[in-house]
């Protein structure tokens, strides 16, 4: 039996690997005489007979064997793989074999060990792609949920927003909110005093209080980014990005106004997460306006070089810009 565990969302991934370890332990192997995990421990090497002659061993004293490749498809070379599909073609009946691959499904979809080891006659597959947009805020509830704790609506979209789709520090900042809440309902101010925003969700939150006129907060915002020491190069670049992504989503809207996240994302090389975010913002703003603060960008991108002008000053500018 081969099972593929696979996808970008490692976490999830390597969560499932764990699922069905124990699961193998409980029911086959509690002792762990027939569980093998390659690379072992303090290895990064994929020894191919040693893993073949794993795979293919019979069980002691038990009805199976388990083994767990890591990175097998993602990292052998072409002239190996013949070894592989004839080795993986002898294992008995008795044994388990996982592929724990961290890598695009499309991406793995198109080498051609998977291709072939797919043909196999008892295969299974486990595909995560990263989440993004209502399935993150679903998988967050349900992490909520499954810890006894409790989070409003609004306090869910913030949290999302700020962590993004890491699920590992998602789930160590709903890890943090379960135990400072203590039973009680999880709300906005306790996610805004105790998560820390990854950047691009802090951008986004900035645009978002752009967007509906909340200067004072929008400032603080940048502040705040300033205390963290983050440098105002970077604050512009990304500004900068920001808008670029605005100014195509406002034009894409004004062309079709029910254009969709995939649009976008195609047409920007975009996370789709991003692109719904962006769609989301641009609705704030119009074309023109955005124009003019991106025209505004190139001038100050030049007058920054040229030392003209700051680059603290050219953030507070472009902000107080967008908030007209």
């Amino acid at each position: 039996m081969l099972i593929f565990i696979f996808g970008e969302d490692s976490f999830q991934v390597q969560e499932k690997v764990k699922e069905m370890k124990d699961a193998f332990a409980k029911k086959f192997d509690p002792t762990g005489l027939n569980t093998q995990i390659f690379p072992p421990e303090g290895s990064d090497k994929l020894e191919t007979g040693e893993i073949l002659q794993a795979a293919c061993s019979y069980p002691f004293m038990s009805e199976r064997r388990l083994v767990v490749i890591r990175d097998l498809i993602a990292r052998v070379k072409k002239d190996e793989e013949a070894v592989w599909i004839q080795g993986l073609s002898r294992i008995p009946d008795s044994s388990i074999v996982i592929f724990w691959e961290t890598m695009d499904p499309k991406a793995l979809e198109k080498k051609s060990l998977f291709k072939e080891l797919k043909k196999f006659s008892q295969v299974y597959f486990y595909p995560f792609p990263e989440l993004q947009g209502s399935e993150l805020q679903k998988w967050a509830a349900a992490r909520i949920s499954s810890r006894a704790g409790r989070i409003d609506s609004p306090a869910l979209r913030t949290l999302v927003e700020r962590v993004g789709s890491d699920l590992w520090q998602l789930a160590s900042e709903i890890e943090k909110l379960v135990a400072l809440a203590d039973g009680q309902l999880i709300n906005q101010q306790m996610i805004e005093d105790n998560v820390s925003a990854s950047f691009e969700g802090e951008i986004f939150a900035l645009i978002d209080a752009v967007a509906n006129k909340k200067g004072v907060d929008a400032l603080r915002r940048l502040q705040r980014e300033r205390w963290a020491g983050t440098n105002d190069f970077y604050l512009i670049s990304m500004l900068a990005r920001q808008v670029r992504i605005l100014l195509a989503a406002r034009s894409m809207l004004d062309e079709n106004p029910r254009a969709l996240k995939q649009d976008l994302a195609d047409a920007m090389a975009l996370h789709p997460f991003v692109a719904q975010k962006a769609l989301q913002q641009a609705r704030a703003f119009s074309f023109t306006d955005l124009k003019h603060t991106h025209d505004l960008l190139f001038e100050f991108d030049w007058k920054m070089k040229s030392g003209l002008i700051s680059a603290d000053l050219a953030v507070d500018l472009i902000t107080t810009d967008l908030l007209k």
